[in-house]
């Protein structure tokens, strides 16, 4: 089971600081423009879900709401407002495809969302599940598992993240390695958030993209780990060293074209060293050279 797992309130420290004033996104026509039906569980159009959507689904304490939209199918504890992230998710959704220049969308499975109010069922849940004490959200092939709060606007990086790691699943495939797909659903998630706000004239501040030099981690072991680090203070390092270094491949050496391709490859079976020199190598004398770039673009250097 490929498992996929997002850090809130560890890397982007300002999501929660970054108010949207309310109106628009509760205002669009949502039954027209992404088809939002509100109906019981036996009228969904999809209701096979996986082992971990059905424990969720039939936890006693939990009272559960269902609809669904072109794309996806949701599952929320009654009290939370559901429309704003059927918004969120639908135009994240479109963004992310295109910035990953999918332009053909023939995948007619939708993504089911299910979104915890009650924080301890929650925790409950997540331990059962064997995830770590710092995961807020995951992903599972096409399932999403969140937890929020009643009447909160779903803002931040969460989503959009969450989403990434499915667009890949859905339209990649194969075994992307843990720093790619973790990297890749954080600069995407960052980027359409910042997006988000901007709309709104808002920024987006007190993003985490830099690390010290002394929590470095080596090219050779970030793109060769196989499970996330043990400590809290090595995964923070973990996720932000993976953004950055999507994030350098993408401002610094030739945005998302190539960079899909690395992520073929590497999907494909082929490790960093080989992805790497078929796309970037002709830039770079070797890889020595592009690691010594990317560590002064890591440890000092901003978008």
């Amino acid at each position: 089971m490929n498992i996929v797992r997002t850090l809130i309130g560890l890397i982007v420290a300002g999501v929660c600081c970054a108010h949207v004033a309310s109106g628009g996104d509760e205002d669009v026509p949502l039954q027209s423009q992404y088809n939002l039906k509100v109906v019981p569980f036996d009228g969904l159009s999809e209701r096979y879900v996986s082992r971990q959507g059905d424990i969720a689904l039939n936890l006693e304490p939990v009272k559960w709401e269902h609809c669904e939209s072109t794309h996806f199918i949701f599952h929320t504890e009654v009290g939370f407002s559901v429309t704003q992230l059927v918004s969120a998710a639908e135009w994240s959704y479109a963004d992310i495809k295109q910035d990953l220049g999918i332009t053909q969308d023939s995948f007619e499975r939708k993504c089911h969302l299910y979104v915890f109010l009650n924080q301890q069922t929650w925790r409950k849940f997540a331990g059962d599940g064997k995830m770590d004490a710092w995961t807020g959200g995951w992903c599972t092939g096409r399932e999403l598992f969140f937890c929020s709060r009643p009447h909160f606007k779903f803002q931040g990086t969460t989503l959009p993240h969450e989403l990434t790691h499915l667009m890949l699943h859905r339209f990649v495939g194969g075994d992307i390695p843990l720093w790619l797909n973790e990297g890749l659903a954080e600069f995407e998630g960052i980027r359409v958030y910042r997006a988000y706000l901007k709309a709104r004239h808002y920024a987006l501040t007190n993003i985490s993209d830099h690390l010290s030099r002394d929590k470095y981690i080596p090219l050779k072991d970030l793109t060769g780990a196989i499970d996330y680090p043990k400590s809290k203070d090595e995964v923070v390092a973990f996720y932000i060293e993976s953004q950055r270094l999507v994030s350098f491949l993408y401002y610094q050496n030739g945005g998302m074209t190539p960079m899909m391709k690395l992520v073929k490859l590497q999907s494909e079976g082929a490790r960093f060293e080989s992805a790497w020199r078929d796309v970037y190598g002709s830039s770079y004398t070797d890889l020595q050279t592009f690691e010594n770039k990317f560590i002064a673009y890591l440890t000092k250097a901003k978008d």
